[in-house]
């Protein structure tokens, strides 16, 4: 049986609930390539779909896993949504296509899994370092990792709870796997451990291994609106200088450069022939 390190499973949500499906084709590809870009060739990516994104980008370790559930359409969205499960439709869409991953990459008899966004980028040393270590740990969880608003020139690094925000966070042992993931009331994909049963304690991963994108519009579980409203702040209003002092305070600020681009595989975008064309 064919063997990998690690497998990397990408939920990619369809184009039936996209804003702009070409918007989003773009970042996939992205995440993809910085997926691809491991310095060990020691892994897989299974990227579970209803339809495949409009990208160009191929590489010998990525596979498409098609899924013929019904996706999360607004009838069934307002149908799942409650108070506890905001966004039910969606998560257990995400879910449900983790699911379908884990079980399709068992062919690879994965040693750690690892669940990415299709919209965010990883360190492309993260395979290398899971090599280097004893094969005798639980994972790893991001305790550290960068939000990035798409198309700045800053980014801020969250030193202390990225697990919580992001579901870009965890290496597993493919053994574990199920412990992130719940089938009742709704599935669920849970990323906010460091502990998961008993003595099986994650550690923290000793660098920063992702980056999450937000203001993208394509987040799983946001809308334009809620962007809209985050980029909404004036210079010349309160607003803006209290949210800058609140980030200031709980992360630190860095300046995006090539060799910083390069680690993550966290390429500019240019969305304009998109915009050019509608």
């Amino acid at each position: 049986m064919e063997s990998s390190k690690v497998v990397f499973i990408v939920p990619i949500k369809s184009s039936q609930i996209s804003s702009n499906w070409a918007v989003f084709s773009i970042l996939v590809e992205r995440a993809l390539k910085s997926i691809c870009q491991q310095t060990s060739d020691n892994f897989k990516v299974v990227a579970v779909c209803h339809e495949i994104p409009e990208i160009q980008f191929s590489h010998p370790n990525l596979e498409y896993l098609p899924v013929d559930f019904e996706p999360p359409t607004p009838e069934n969205i307002e149908k799942m949504q409650t108070e506890e499960y905001r966004n039910g439709a969606k998560e257990a869409d995400k879910a449900k296509k983790i699911m379908a991953g884990v079980e399709y990459a068992k062919r690879y008899n994965p040693e750690y899994i690892m669940v990415a966004d299709a919209d965010d980028c990883i360190n492309k040393n993260l395979v290398s370092f899971v090599e280097k270590q004893n094969g005798d740990a639980v994972g790893w969880y991001f305790k550290k990792g960068y939000i990035y608003n798409e198309g700045s020139n800053l980014i801020f690094l969250n030193k202390n709870s990225f697990n919580i925000l992001c579901g870009t966070c965890i290496i597993v042992k493919a053994e574990y796997i199920g412990l992130l993931l719940e089938e009742n009331p709704l599935p669920l994909y849970n990323h906010d451990f460091m502990t998961l049963e008993g003595d099986k304690k994650l550690s923290p991963l000793p660098f920063v291994g992702a980056i999450y994108s937000i203001g993208n519009t394509e987040n799983y579980c946001s809308t334009p609106e809620a962007v809209k409203k985050m980029n909404s702040y004036s210079i010349f209003k309160k607003g803006f200088f209290e949210n800058i002092v609140r980030k200031a305070t709980k992360y630190r600020v860095k300046l995006v450069n090539e060799k910083f681009r390069s680690k993550f595989g966290l390429t500019k975008l240019d969305f304009s022939s998109v915009f050019e064309s509608n």
